[in-house]
């Protein structure tokens, strides 16, 4: 399934992509984070803003929590991503 986003790059993966980030708000007015891991080739810096199009995939993971007890998360990828820098708001 092809997806499209923008994201703003927070933490580059050096060789293999990077960690984008999406601001959203929820119903009741809460901000949150939807974090997006973005498999490419293509050189973006942190910080940037970028409009990223590519095949969505989405893995369970398992991790150890902050309370020491097993959690598990979807975990959002784009695989063969094309990144487009966005426009200038000028």
């Amino acid at each position: 399934m092809k997806i499209k986003a923008e994201l703003e790059v927070a933490r580059i993966i050096s060789g293999y992509g990077f960690k984008g980030v999406e601001k959203k708000r929820s119903k009741d007015g809460k901000e949150f984070s939807v974090w997006v891991t973005v498999w490419t080739k293509e050189s973006v810096r942190e910080g940037e803003i970028v409009e990223v199009t590519g095949d969505l995939s989405v893995k369970l993971e398992e991790f150890t929590g902050r309370d020491n007890k097993p959690k598990q998360t979807a975990a959002i990828h784009i695989n063969d991503a094309q990144i487009k820098k966005a426009e200038a708001p000028f």
